[in-house]
């Protein structure tokens, strides 16, 4: 392998943990996914993520950053729409009601968690700051963009099953209405957090 790729794995690689470890929308979600449905219903999530992200990634190194240059308003629709997704999801998950939150809330499917990737601000963010700063130039270029989709689908996965793994430790708590209701709320909370994402 060239020495410059090699080079690039170990800050990479930190990027990727770092990146994942820390609260965004994607973790919020898999946390209260692991705490209602368990890791075992969790993993289309997961799977959804990796497919959406990679996805996602794909296009931004194809160039689909530089459309929103280009087009201003195509950004200002998008955050519009990912805001008012995000506003929904979060009082979605907020008013759901203890004795029937496993009805009225179900585990993410695979296409649903792909299709949320593309308007989830984190992704976006780690996803061209990858394609930025770890992408080299030249001949180089391709082999690097190959380099940096394998790592996130593998570096990453360790942060996304801690987040499922905190939300599994509270899910015997969930069986107390008051505690499960205050446990919706957090979780919907957090999920607003994220919207300033969107306008960064």
């Amino acid at each position: 392998m060239n020495t410059a790729l090699l080079e690039l794995i170990p800050a990479l690689v930190i990027f990727c943990l770092i990146a994942t470890i820390t609260p965004g929308p994607n973790n919020i979600l898999l946390a209260h996914s692991g705490a209602n449905f368990g890791m075992k219903k969790t993993i289309p999530h997961v799977i959804g993520i990796r497919l959406g992200m990679t996805l996602l990634h794909i296009a931004i190194l194809l160039g689909l950053g530089q459309i929103f240059k280009h087009w201003p308003i195509l950004h200002d629709v998008f955050t519009f729409f990912a805001a008012g997704y995000i506003v929904y999801m979060s009082a979605k998950i907020a008013l759901a009601k203890p004795h029937d939150s496993k009805n009225s809330l179900q585990p993410m499917s695979i296409k649903e968690a792909a299709l949320f990737q593309a308007i989830n601000p984190k992704s976006w963010s780690m996803l061209i700051t990858a394609s930025s700063v770890f992408t080299l130039t030249g001949d180089l270029f391709w082999s690097s963009a190959l380099m940096c989709l394998i790592a996130f689908n593998t570096a990453t996965l360790p942060g996304t099953f801690m987040w499922i793994t905190i939300g599994k430790m509270v899910s015997g708590k969930l069986q107390n209405p008051t505690f499960h209701r205050n446990f919706n709320r957090l979780m919907g909370l957090l999920l607003l957090t994220t919207l300033p994402m969107l306008f960064l």
